[in-house]
């Protein structure tokens, strides 16, 4: 998987250094959280992932949306991972630095086609209008939801884990 480690080891909010693949480390804002995986939760995971971006110098649009994506990749979870059974783990880790947030919605159930989430364009300019959208695409559009709103959008995986990763640029959001 490509998530960055923690050198601390600790989970929760404060200030770590955390490792980059260049080998260099930068001071990030970091904080980790275990859902159950049911529906009800995913608005609990919204909230938490809100008050983390506290600080952060984001304006209410871009928290609203970020609160959006992050309920939308906790659904697809409940959903394709765990079928909409309780009981199954479901983490959110947030970080942040100067230059971005970076948000994964993690499982360990039927894992996501990277593919599939990378081919699903943004927005929905391609699709059909007025009742012809009734007819298009069933699935897939809470990952153009979250590729709308997010700077980026991609799965990590290490083969027992799934990540959906969300980055939002923070450096365009500062004055």
């Amino acid at each position: 998987m490509k998530n960055r480690r923690r050198d601390d080891g600790a989970v929760g909010v404060g200030e770590a250094r955390v490792s980059d693949r260049s080998g260099g480390s930068n001071p990030v804002k970091a904080d980790a959280r275990v859902f159950d995986s049911r529906l009800e939760a995913a608005h609990e995971a919204a909230v938490y992932v809100r008050a983390f971006c506290d600080g952060l110098g984001l304006g209410e649009v871009d928290l609203s949306q970020i609160e959006l994506c992050v309920y939308e990749a906790f659904v697809n979870v409940v959903e394709h991972a765990y079928h909409k059974q309780p009981g199954h783990e479901v983490m959110v880790m947030t970080e942040a630095d100067a230059g971005a947030l970076r948000v994964r919605v993690c499982q360990r159930g039927v894992l996501p086609d990277a593919a599939l989430v990378a081919s699903i364009p943004a927005g929905f300019d391609d699709l059909p209008s007025g009742l012809e959208v009734l007819d298009c695409e069933p699935r897939g559009r809470g990952i153009r939801i979250i590729k709308s709103m997010m700077s980026d959008c991609e799965v990590e995986s290490d083969g027992d884990t799934a990540c959906l990763l969300m980055t939002k640029s923070l450096a365009a959001q500062r004055p």
